[in-house]
């Protein structure tokens, strides 16, 4: 087990493109941190240069106080799972989850104990003798996992591992990767482009955008108070909904002002001369209103797309001046079709205001919650 700081992190590469932009994060010993964010965003540049692969342009990156720089892969007693598995064809399950053992001259009795240890801690225990091609992909990743167990190191690095199984099987393995990360207590950090994944596998999330980490917290945190409208589109499923809007003090009040018409009390207080924001609802904070029920305030829409996912329905609906559709999670056993018209109420307290320029959040940030329960 150790603790991670990076300071600063930097890669350019010789063409001069740079695909970290001096990343600072601190990892607590036995956390696993979900690294998340777009194709290109630099999160598999990061775990790179974390297990050696890539080499540190500027900053600095620290294993348990010690700067590690320039030390190799093999110094820095990293284990790391790829999205390809990395297995040898020709050797057996045991052969590949000790080769590492092996090469470090462990003695054969020790790395058949660990092998078979690991192996019963992973339900591989029946597989041994089998070789890759034997076997199925759930079976595939877990052999990649033991390889990386049976060598005890101090930080689990995960590369996309999910991304090559059906969606039956990431729901499953994810679960086995969290409950074996604890009960290992081992420090993990998990590179994923699934935002989904990210949520349900994290301590707390790193989301990264164009180089940089846009924020770091607690998956509930992130989810309540995104700090950017990048954040805010990206964590959450459905993305959130943006909405043109003009906040304004001198209506009686804090007022946002839609384009529709409809006004709503806004979530910070207005300063100075009116200004357009961009206004952010997700789609669960925005309920159906009965007809006779209507209040200043509601969304009166009419619904083009609805999205039937059992439990819960989809419905992308049009709102007069917006171009983009509102999407809103309504209660599953509702009947709504194409064409109708509907009126949303969204939920005064769930609003989020973001400046249509840089993108950042409007209203001050709050302490984090360290909490996976803390109120969304």
């Amino acid at each position: 087990m150790a603790t991670l700081r990076l300071n600063a992190l930097r890669k350019t590469y010789p063409n001069g493109v740079t695909a970290l932009h001096g990343a600072d994060l601190e990892i607590a010993d036995g956390e696993l941190i979900v690294v998340v964010g777009p194709s290109g965003c630099g999160k598999s540049t990061l775990l790179r240069m974390l297990a050696g692969l890539e080499s540190i342009s500027d900053g600095e990156l620290a294993i348990d106080g010690r700067r590690v720089n320039d030390l190799e892969p093999a110094e820095r007693d990293i284990a790391m799972v790829f999205q390809n598995y990395a297995l040898y064809p020709h050797m057996s399950v045991a052969d590949n989850m000790g080769y590492a053992l092996k090469n470090r001259g462990v003695p054969k009795a020790e790395r058949r104990r660990r092998v078979e240890e690991t192996a019963r801690l992973i339900g591989l225990e029946d597989l041994l003798d089998r070789r890759p091609k034997q076997l199925s992909g759930g079976q595939r990743q877990r052999v990649a996992m033991g390889r990386a167990i049976v060598r005890e190191p101090r930080v689990f690095l995960f590369d996309e591992p999910l991304s090559n199984l059906d969606a039956k099987l990431r729901v499953q393995m994810r679960l086995e990767i969290r409950r074996l990360q604890k009960r290992l207590g081992v420090t993990a950090v998990y590179v994923t482009h699934d935002q989904v994944e990210a949520m349900t596998l994290a301590d707390r999330l790193v989301v990264m955008n164009g180089g940089r980490i846009e924020q770091v917290g607690t998956p509930m945190h992130l989810y309540a108070r995104p700090a950017s409208r990048f954040v805010a589109g990206f964590i959450g499923s459905p993305a959130m909904n943006f909405l043109n809007a003009r906040l304004d003090a001198r209506l009686g009040g804090d007022i946002l002002t839609l384009p529709c018409g409809t006004r709503l009390a806004s979530p910070i207080p207005a300063s100075g001369e009116a200004k357009t924001v961009c206004l952010g609802i997700r789609p669960e904070h925005l309920a159906v209103v009965p007809e006779g029920d209507v209040i200043d305030g509601d969304l009166s829409v009419r619904v083009e797309l609805v999205e039937p996912l059992g439990a819960d329905t989809l419905v992308h609906a049009r709102l007069d001046g917006q171009d983009d559709l509102v999407v809103a999670r309504i209660d599953g056993i509702r009947a709504v079709a194409e064409g109708d018209s509907l009126t949303l109420r969204p939920d005064p307290g769930r609003l989020h205001l973001f400046d249509p320029e840089t993108g950042q959040r409007l209203a001050p940030m709050e302490p984090e919650c360290q909490h996976s329960t803390c109120p969304a």
